[in-house]
This record gives structure tokens, C-alpha cells and sequence, in this order.
């Protein structure tokens, strides 16, 4: 008994701005669309609104939008050629990429995994190349970052689980950006960029990337251009290496964003105590810049230290400790201090350090990887540039711990001139001073008067914007700069027998120790070493693209293209083109490793109704609902101009397309005409407005229908009951029948 399916209405809402872009998601549902002021809104299909998103920058406008195959993050791309990866759940801008021109196309598409049978096992079939799928079992032996800052805020968290939505990724997917200067970026899970193909190169002249489609196995690559003069073609392209090497590709790209996540992490963590340590200098500042006024530079430590040596106290520094600092002041001021070097050392020791550590951990994988050389030599993975990386997060890691050295020489000191300072103010106060405030000894004498060093700029009048309070031996780590003061290590033990041993201090598995470099400076040097990791993998692969043919198409003037493509099967793609607005070009190619075949027909629509057979519909839209369903927007030639939203079985055309000469040009080939409206089965609505373009899922059985001012919208479901939709124009054969039969 057949089922019977109808078209029926489920909204029609007005929008403040005019839409430009409409894509459903194939996992919810969901569409996300763009206006002209460049904002992109994520709608459920009761039109509420989840969320709206503006440009990165004013008056960018978007020029793509695709959704990650598993609907979990959407990629944006924008005239000024950003992309942005956003989180659906939240519009959390989880990775931001750019190219050189404008983005005139963007895809996103994942491997289809071949269900196999489970109570066969047979190891002889499998491929030589069917290694086990890499598994990341990192967690097991090192934690997540925790939250770059003290405060666990939900900004924090935010920012963790941003990362996290690349991290967790099980299947292999390619993000396909196409620019106006003919380049298609193919990037595995939208970030890693491992290939950019020239296709202006491969053609021999400057063209437009249109479109961008990869066969199901991934293993061919189909780039629809436009040249100067308008002439449409097809650029067939090998890219078996995604086929024959997924596995390696998948397990070296989840490496990049976890090494390019750490990293970020710890320059966030090194910002964090940049700013942490410049509270600290101006929280000082401000308490010692009215006294600091009053004295000239100098004289806040000559000041102090006659207060320390002699017991005398100015009368500008008694004062200072009895009005501006006071006794319950410098308690609460000690507090604050002491707050500032914890939270230092706690980001250097719970952040960099441990995380760095991480860093090591996953760099040692990826090098072990690299001496895998059958699988991963093609990739251009090198254990040199991995081991120089290894070396450099070691540098890193060993000036961190020099870090921490300093600042717990420099607690020390600080704790001994406050304590000594609370037990002064107690002395000018007349009161009792503790005993153990009281007991100074003369290595107490020496932390003190090295603090003092700190103040030697207070008081300057030459340049007032000048910090006072300076302390070079830890700030110097926090600049861009070498150090001026470098660490002394000759009496360190391991020195002295690299020293005594030169044949080690070059060894690759020696951490080399930088005296005179800043924590900046390693930092800087590991984020350079390890983006080289992955550069010369994206020269190297861009080797392995070749071009196999060209299929000359169509021309159809300078109107902007409307096409869609699908997958049938592995070999067997189809392509609709819009011939503006009369008809629409069907093209099938299949390909194999033998041969390379081609066949097209031309699809025009007469009037539905019986009264006006002989009026021609003009068609505004095209899309593949599935791979054996086309979807069309047409509309009528009167004064109404109502559009019709009509879906026809493929199979019932695909019988009249007709084979073409792949060498020769295909608008001139002998094609055949066909009247769509004969085709059966097929289903049809009248939308009732006059509209521009629209978006289909097959997936989620839904369209959405923009008017002609691009204000209005109507959604749909395509796939209702009969009953639903009593006023719903349909054929008396189901097309889901159809096409299951």
C-alpha cells in the first residue's frame, strides 16, 4: 500500500534584514543564514532564534556558510577571507583562519565509513594499508588545561570546551574554502590546513572557484570554475591521498590541534601573569607615588635605609608610614602582595610547567610517528623539525623553573623588609614589637636592602610615565628582550659536567639550557618550531594533488552560477546547473580507475495546471534534496509571479540524459530536451509569494523559501502526511516509494 507524502507549511515569518545565505543542518533542526550586514542567526524550525552572530570586523559581509558534518560547529566565511569555526551551542568562536582573497565557496564533508559485515573476519581481505584507526589515549596519562585564570569564571569554561569540540573528533572531515583567485584550502577538521591547490595553475589561466565537491571515498576531487570570460568547467582532480592514507592524515591533524591548543593555552597563561605582575608593580606604585613626589629619585631608598642602618626617619617617610601607609594598611598591603606572588606561582607551576609537560608528551608522539616512515614519510612529517620542537618546550620548560627560582628569592626578600617595615612603624608608633619581628639577622639585612634596590627610580622627574618601582630580575623574564641580568649557574652541578663533558651538550636528547633569554623569548621560539612541524607537511601534500581532466560545461554569461552537487555512490556524482531562468542542465559523471564517463540532459518546466500547458515555469533555484530527489523553485509567468516549490524523482530523468563527448564541450553537445512536468513521480506546492532562492534537507525532510525582497520567509515540511495538508498538490505515486522500488 503506498504512502502518500505532501508538502505542508510549517512558518512564515518577516525578518528585519535582508537574507543572503540559508543552509539547513543534515543532524538537527536547525538553518543558519546570513543579512547583508554581515550577522549570521542560527534558527530552530519554529523560527525561534538561538542565536545571532556579528562580523568579526564592520562591513564584512559573509560569502559561505557549511556545516561540520556532525552539526556541531559552523564554519563562516567572510568577503575578507576569515573563516571562523563557531560552536552551535554557544556561538563560541572555537578557531579563526584566513586566506589571502575572498571566499567565493565553502563545503564540509567526512568520510563514509563502509559498514562491514561483523561475523566476517577474514585478515587476507584486508588492505595492506588497513591499519588499526589511531586512538588518542592521552587522557589516560595527562589532565585537560585547567582555566587560565584563578577564578574559574564560565567565560573559562566556555573557552575549555571550545577546544575540546575540535579535540573530540572520531571521523575524518575536510573543510573546503574556494577563493575568487582560483585556490581551493582543504583543511582536516577546519583548522589544519594541509593542502592549498592552485587552480589557475592546473589550467594554465586565472579563474573563480564556484564549487567544490569530493567523491564518497574521497578520493577525487571536483572543482567547478568560472574563467575571464564566463565559461564554466570542471576540474577533475586525484586526491587518493585522503583514500589510501586517512588514517595517518586523521591521527596528524588531531596532533596539530592539540599541540595549537596548548599552545594557545599557554600564551593566554603567560598574558595572564604578564598582567598579574604588572598589578603587582602598580599597586606599589600607587602606594609610594605621593611620597615619591616629595623626595627626588633616590631618595626613597636613601630614605629607607637610613630608617635601616641608623634608625633615623625623615620627616617625609614618617609621614608617608604614618597617614598614607599605616599600620592596618600595610598588613592589608602585605596581604595583597603576597596574594600577587602566589597567583604568579601558582600559573607558572599549575599552567606552564604542567602543561608544557604535556606539550613534550605530545610532540614524543608525533616523533614516533614520523619514524613510522612507510606510513607517515609521504605526509612530509619530520622527526628533525619534531626533535628541534622537543628541545625548544624543554628550553622552555627549564626557564620556567628558572622563573620560579627568582620569584621565591624574591618572596624571601619581600617578606623580610615588610616584616622589618611593620616592626618600624610600630617603633616610631611607641608600641611593642614582637619578639620575632624584633630578631634581625644579617642575612635579613642583605634581603632587605636588596629589595630597596626596587625603589631606586621612585621619585624621577625626567619621565614621569616611567614605572618607579622596578623589579628587573623578575620582570626581565616577562619581556620581549634578553636578560640583563642573566641567573648565574656556575655552581649548578649538571653545568658543570655538560661542561667538563662537550660531547653531550649537543646531544638531540639534552635540553639545552639559554642563559640569556627571556621567558618571552622561549615562548616565541617554541610557537615557531612547532608551526614548522606542519608546514612542510602542507608543501609536500600539495604534491600529491593531480589534475586528471577538464570537462568543459556551459557558459551563462556574467549572472552569478546556481548549481548542486551529490554523490550517488562512490564513482557516480551528479550536477545541476542553473541556465538562468529557463532551464536546467543534468550532469552525471561517473569515474573509475579505468575509464571516465559523462551524461547530460536539459530539463525545462511547462505549466502544472492543465489550463496553461504550453507556459514555460522560470526557474529561480535548484538543489539535490538527495541523490535520487531534485528540488526546484519555480515560478510562474504572470502578473502573480507566484513561485512553486517542486521535488521529481531522478530516476525517471536520469533514463532520458544522454552520453556526451568528455573532450569536447558540452553545450554543444547534441543534448536532449526534457519536459520536467512530464517527469513522474513528483510532488509540487504553491508557495504563494514571489521569491529569490531556497534551502533544502533531505535529512531533516524541510525547506526553507525566501521572498523576492528578501525579507520574508516560508518554511516547510517536505514529507508530511496527506491528511496534513489537504490543499497540498501531489502526484499519486509516493516518491519515497519510488525511489525504494
Amino acid at each position: 500500500m503506498s504512502v502518500f507524502h505532501a508538502i505542508k507549511q510549517l512558518e512564515e515569518k518577516n525578518v528585519a534584514n535582508e537574507i543572503n545565505y540559508m543552509v539547513w543542518s543534515d543532524r538537527m533542526d536547525l538553518v543558519a543564514f546570513s543579512n547583508v550586514k554581515g550577522e549570521v542567526a542560527l534558527h530552530r524550525l519554529s523560527w525561534t532564534r538561538a542565536w545571532i552572530l556579528n562580523p568579526p570586523k564592520e562591513g564584512l559581509k559573509v560569502a559561505g556558510i557549511a556545516w561540520r558534518p556532525d552539526g556541531k560547529i559552523l564554519a563562516i566565511g567572510y568577503n575578507s577571507g576569515e573563516v571562523l569555526l563557531v560552536s552551535i551551542e554557544n556561538k563560541k568562536i572555537v578557531n579563526v583562519r584566513e586566506t589571502k582573497a575572498e571566499i567565493s565557496c565553502i563545503s564540509w564533508v567526512q568520510e563514509k565509513i563502509e559498514s562491514k559485515p561483523k561475523d566476517v573476519l577474514n585478515l587476507k581481505d584486508e588492505e595492506p594499508n588497513d591499519y588499526m584507526k589511531y586512538i588518542d589515549l592521552s587522557k589516560m596519562y595527562i589532565r585537560d588545561p585547567v582555566p587560565t585564570t584563578l577564578v574559574d569564571s564560565s567565560s573559562n569554561s566556555e573557552e575549555l570546551k571550545g577546544s575540546n569540540i575540535l579535540q573530540e573528533q572520531t571521523e575524518f572531515n575536510l573543510l573546503l574554502v574556494g577563493t575568487k583567485d582560483g585556490f581551493v584550502h582543504i583543511r582536516i577538521f577546519g583548522c589544519f590546513t594541509c593542502a592549498t591547490l592552485n587552480i589557475n595553475k592546473y589550467l594554465g589561466y586565472y579563474c573563480s572557484v564556484e564549487d567544490v565537491h569530493l567523491s564518497e571515498d574521497l578520493s577525487k576531487i571536483f572543482v567547478t570554475v568560472k574563467d575571464a570570460e564566463h565559461n564554466i568547467k570542471i576540474v577533475l582532480i586525484d586526491s587518493r591521498i585522503f583514500k589510501s592514507h586517512t588514517k595517518e592524515l586523521f591521527s596528524v591533524a588531531l596532533k596539530y590541534v592539540k599541540l595549537i591548543d596548548l599552545i594557545t593555552y599557554l600564551r593566554n597563561t603567560i598574558t595572564n601573569i604578564t598582567e598579574t605582575w604588572e598589578s603587582f608593580l602598580l599597586e606599589i606604585d600607587q602606594k609610594l607615588s605621593k611620597y615619591g613626589k616629595k623626595v627626588p629619585e633616590g631618595g626613597v631608598t636613601a630614605d629607607f635605609l637610613d630608617l635601616l642602618m641608623f634608625g633615623n626617619c625623615s620627616p617625609e617617610l614618617e609621614e608617608f608610614l604614618m597617614t598614607d601607609l599605616t599600620k592596618k594598611g600595610l598588613e592589608k598591603f602585605g596581604q595583597t602582595i603576597e596574594m600577587s606572588y602566589a597567583n604568579i606561582q601558582k600559573l607558572l607551576l599549575k599552567n606552564i610547567t604542567k602543561f608544557g609537560q604535556n606539550l613534550t608528551y605530545h610532540l614524543a608522539e608525533l616523533r614516533g610517528m614520523a619514524r613510522f616512515e612507510h606510513r607517515y614519510e609521504i605526509l612530509g612529517l619530520s622527526e628533525d623539525l619534531i626533535t628541534k620542537a622537543i628541545q625548544s618546550n624543554g628550553a622552555f620548560l627549564i626557564k620556567a623553573g628558572e622563573m620560579q627560582q627568582i620569584i621565591n628569592h624574591s618572596v624571601i626578600n619581600y617578606k623580610a623588609f615588610f616584616r622589618w617595615l611593620y616592626g618600624a612603624i610600630l617603633f616610631i608608633m611607641d608600641e611593642s614589637i614582637p619578639s620575632d619581628i624584633h630578631k634581625m639577622t644579617q642575612q635579613d639585612l642583605a634581603y632587605i636592602t636588596e629589595f630597596l634596590k626596587n625603589f631606586d627610580h621612585i621619585g624621577s622627574k625626567d619621565n614621569p610615565n616611567k614605572k618607579g618601582f622596578i623589579m628587573e630580575r623578575l620582570g626581565q623574564y616577562l619581556a620581549d628582550a634578553p636578560l640583563t641580568i642573566p641567573l648565574n649557574m656556575e655552581s649548578d652541578d649538571w653545568t658543570a659536567f655538560l661542561k667538563e663533558n662537550e660531547c653531550l651538550q649537543n646531544h638531540p636528547s639534552v635540553l639545552k639550557h639559554y642563559s640569556d633569554t627571556s621567558l618571552i623569548q622561549q615562548f616565541k621560539d617554541l610557537s615557531v618550531k612547532i608551526v614548522d612541524i606542519f608546514e612542510t607537511p602542507k608543501n609536500i601534500l600539495d604534491k600529491q594533488f593531480k589534475p586528471v581532466h577538464t570537462f568543459n560545461l556551459f557558459n551563462f554569461g556574467d549572472k552569478p552560477l546556481r548549481m548542486s552537487s551529490i554523490n550517488v555512490n562512490k564513482d557516480l556524482l551528479s550536477f545541476s546547473f542553473l541556465k538562468p531562468s529557463s532551464s536546467v542542465f543534468l550532469l552525471q559523471i561517473h569515474v573509475n580507475n579505468e575509464k571516465c564517463l559523462a551524461r547530460c540532459g536539459k530539463i525545462y518546466f511547462s505549466q502544472l495546471q492543465e489550463e496553461n500547458p504550453a507556459d514555460v515555469y522560470q526557474i529561480l533555484d535548484v538543489k539535490f534534496y538527495s541523490s535520487n530527489i531534485l528540488s526546484l523553485l519555480l515560478q510562474e509567468n504572470t502578473n502573480l509571479r507566484n513561485a512553486v516549490l517542486l521535488q521529481f524523482s531522478l530516476s525517471s530523468a536520469v533514463d532520458k540524459l544522454t552520453e556526451i563527448n568528455i573532450c569536447g564541450e558540452v553545450e554543444k553537445a547534441q543534448i536532449p530536451n526534457v519536459n520536467g512536468s512530464n517527469l513522474t513521480p513528483k510532488l509540487y506546492k504553491n508557495i504563494e509569494m514571489a521569491a529569490s532562492f531556497f534551502a533544502v534537507s533531505g535529512s531533516r525532510r524541510v525547506s526553507i523559501v525566501l521572498s523576492e525582497n528578501k525579507r520574508k520567509v516560508k518554511l516547510f515540511e517536505m514529507e508530511a502526511e496527506e491528511e496534513d495538508e489537504d490543499d497540498a498538490m501531489k502526484e499519486d505515486v509516493s516518491m519515497q516509494d519510488s525511489v525504494a522500488e
